[in-house]
């Protein structure tokens, strides 16, 4: 049992843990939705706009943070592309657009209104 504590403890060191970490968790409240039988409506409305596009914008914000490759950008709106492919109506591949714009304004969030010198 402590090995396994151990390895863990040693996997969340890593600077890129926390955005698997947050693309797991949007993983599981995916699965989640249809076992407590939430409608569509509120799956697309309150899952897939507000609940993902705020995960979307901590990744970028996590990716300033910590100074990521930005190829991270790409994970979260990948993982959401495969669950629509397995799941999801096609309409949701428009998301991953969302997704990764909304990563884009978590990673640009203080240089919006700063002129660079």
């Amino acid at each position: 049992m402590s090995n396994i504590s151990k390895f863990f403890r040693e996997l969340n060191k890593r600077d890129f843990m926390p955005i698997i970490w947050l693309s797991l968790l949007a993983v599981v409240i995916w699965i989640i939705c249809p076992l407590v039988h939430l409608s569509r409506v509120w799956r697309v409305g309150l899952i897939f706009f507000i609940f993902n596009s705020f995960i979307a914008f901590e990744i970028g914000h996590l990716m300033d943070i910590k100074k990521l490759s930005k190829w991270w950008l790409l994970l979260f709106p990948l993982i959401f592309a495969l669950a629509v492919t397995i799941h999801f109506a096609k309409y949701n591949y428009l998301l991953c657009i969302v997704y990764l714009c909304f990563e884009l304004f978590g990673l640009w969030r203080n240089d919006f209104y700063h002129e660079k010198k």
